[in-house]
């Protein structure tokens, strides 16, 4: 039987890369460092100069196109648990966010371009 981490990475196929504990880590660092955190984990969008919440994954690549964000590689971080990160691209994650999103509470996709989308799991 497989777990979320497991289905997450078939759901992903062969366009994945599973991160070293010591690069998802550096990874974690990093996005912590990029943008604002609270205590508990959730970031600081009122700190954040340029954000916008989006309903639907179409207005993605408009925000990405107007905000001149040309990289689509992602690294996949979530809020809690011990999984390693995932190098991937944002297409394929996104293909994929079910199975991604359901692996954490909280799931980061987060380029080193400098922007972060962050995907909760709400309550059914």
């Amino acid at each position: 039987m497989l777990d979320l981490f497991d289905e997450c990475l078939e759901a992903l196929g062969e366009q994945k890369e599973i991160l070293s504990e010591e690069l998802t880590a550096t990874y974690y660092e990093m996005l912590s460092n990029s943008f604002p955190f609270t205590f508990w984990g959730r970031i600081k969008w009122e700190e954040v100069s340029c954000h916008q919440s989006i309903d639907y994954e179409e207005e993605i690549d408009e925000w990405l196109h107007v905000n001149h964000f040309k990289d689509r590689n992602i690294i996949i971080l979530w809020g809690y648990g011990d999984q390693p990160a995932l190098r991937t691209s944002l297409d394929n994650a996104l293909n994929a966010i079910d199975d991604v999103a359901a692996v954490g509470s909280d799931t980061f996709l987060f380029s080193e371009s400098g922007y972060v989308i962050k995907f909760s799991m709400m309550a059914m």
